[in-house]
């Protein structure tokens, strides 16, 4: 039995390998969906400035329309005010009329300032977020290029350990224990045995019965712990 342990130990340390390696497989493709999805949010958050800078620009450009429009009223209206065929109730008319177009002008002109400052801070920011696209761009083609590395090493050192494992699998250890092995692999997250320290199970770190301890030692039938169902061994 103790031929067995020790060959289930050398299998288990491989299998720790093949549990990091795959892990490693299964974070990186996810690190570059989450890069690449911050990404996208970076140049939807550039596309939606831009859209919003078009829009203030196209509403600038409507009350600059509009305000030429108005001055130009406004300039005939001063003009036909000042005839001498006016008389007093259409004089009285006209500048009414005068006042409000004034007063129109005077609004689209404080709108128009106001979008104009609104346009400045929204291209402000457009030129802050090019500015960070083309830094984390950059990054992001780095990031790829060693993704793409990382994994062909990985699955390179994955196949070199199957291959390892596999062979030290068929060497010494019985199908019915090798069973048992591969079973609680999947169950304890890549961790089917744990070393037994002054009868505390280390994969659990609960304190087994003493005859367990005692047939564990005599190395004639594998023992479990009672809690965790790891497969016990002693150093010694």
């Amino acid at each position: 039995m103790q031929d067995t342990l020790a060959a289930l130990r050398g299998l288990q340390e491989i299998d720790r390998h093949i549990y990091r390696v795959q892990a490693q497989l299964e974070r990186l493709p996810q690190e570059l969906e989450d890069r690449t999805q911050a990404m996208a949010r970076l140049k939807e958050a550039l596309e939606e400035r831009q859209y919003s800078l078009r829009e203030l620009r196209a509403r600038i450009k409507e009350i600059e329309d509009t305000t030429t429009g108005l001055r130009q009223r406004l300039r005939k209206l001063e003009h036909e005010s000042n005839s001498q065929k006016v008389d007093a109730a259409m004089l009285a008319s006209y500048q009414h009329e005068i006042r409000q177009v004034k007063r129109t002008i005077s609004q689209a002109e404080d709108d128009g300032l106001r979008l104009v400052g609104e346009a400045e801070q929204v291209s402000a920011n457009i030129a802050e977020l090019e500015a960070r696209q083309t830094e984390e761009q950059t990054v992001f083609e780095e990031f790829q290029n060693n993704v793409a590395t990382e994994t062909a090493e990985a699955e390179k050192e994955l196949a070199g350990l199957q291959e390892q494992r596999q062979k030290e699998a068929a060497a010494s250890i019985p199908s019915d224990v090798l069973d048992l092995y591969t079973k609680l692999l999947d169950t304890r997250q890549g961790e089917a045995m744990a070393e037994l320290a002054d009868r505390i199970c280390q994969g659990c770190f609960v304190e087994i019965p003493r005859n367990l301890a005692i047939r564990l030692a005599r190395n004639t039938e594998l023992v479990q712990c009672p809690n965790c169902q790891r497969i016990l061994y002693t150093w010694g």
